[in-house]
């Protein structure tokens, strides 16, 4: 089992239940469930339904001694993390709410400030590109695996330039959100595709990029701004919008609202 699936299953289970969470932290191989209540000020009882819900999600499981038996202290049963979350931070666990308020706010109200400009969406953390990998591409996320032809990413910063929103481009995750890791640095694929930028689209287009690590895998995110209302941006001498997942030709009379500064979505 990958370690982002069993991210995604404690993310679940904690979800809304911080007492469970601090169980979960609490576990370490050495502490029975009994000195866990204890700490906690909870039923022994309590606890072991807590850890019993995290051992049928493949997160805990009781320590076991040379002879395959449970390892008990006081007549209560020792439990230890998995191997492949027993080093990653709890943070990872924390309640997804920054980038889902984003998210909401920018979807229904159009996200406008006090100058009725629409700001930029927001560099996500390592916990909420987790969240955004696993509830999939959208209007505003897309997911590029390694090796993703610059001239491809280049379209698709063309197509978000001309979108509400704008958008953000995951480049090291899979099509199915699966965090794969880049295969550049930050540095090695800044470059290039700046220059892609500047010669491919008309009007200039400025984007930000920034390198995240995400469960050991490096993740670089390409961040376009929302639209202007003013610019429409050409790749190649096409003009390019989202929608939905992907990037299309704008057609004509879409184009013809870009112009109006009309947005498309």
């Amino acid at each position: 089992m990958e370690i982002q699936e069993l991210v995604a299953r404690g993310r679940i289970l904690f979800s809304g239940a911080s007492a469970r969470l601090e169980v979960f932290k609490l576990v370490n191989g050495k502490r029975s469930a009994k000195e866990i209540a204890r700490k906690l000020g909870r039923s022994h009882n309590a606890i072991l339904n807590d850890l019993l819900k995290m051992k049928d999600l493949e997160l805990v499981f009781p320590k076991i001694n040379k002879n395959g038996k449970a390892i008990r202290k006081a007549d209560s049963i020792v439990y230890e993390k998995v191997p492949l979350i027993r080093h990653i931070s709890v943070s990872y666990f924390d309640d997804y709410t920054r980038i889902a308020k984003q998210t909401v706010k920018a979807k229904a109200l159009g996200g406008k400030t006090k100058s009725g400009k629409l700001p930029s969406l927001q560099m996500p953390s390592e916990t909420e590109i987790l969240d955004i990998c696993r509830h999939g591409e959208d209007q505003i996320y897309e997911f590029k695996a390694a090796g993703t032809d610059i001239q491809k990413l280049t379209k698709e910063c063309t197509a978000f330039a001309n979108t509400k929103l704008g958008g953000i481009i995951f480049y090291g995750v899979e099509d199915d959100g699966t965090i794969a890791g880049t295969d550049k640095r930050k540095q090695e694929l800044d470059q290039p595709l700046q220059n892609s930028i500047r010669n491919a689209i008309l009007p200039s287009l400025i984007v930000d990029i920034a390198e995240k690590d995400v469960l050991g895998h490096k993740v670089i995110l390409i961040r376009i701004p929302a639209w202007n209302r003013k610019d429409v941006y050409q790749y190649e001498g096409r003009v390019y919008i989202r929608l939905g997942t992907n990037a299309f030709i704008a057609k004509p009379e879409q184009t013809k609202k870009l112009h109006k500064g009309i947005p498309i979505i």
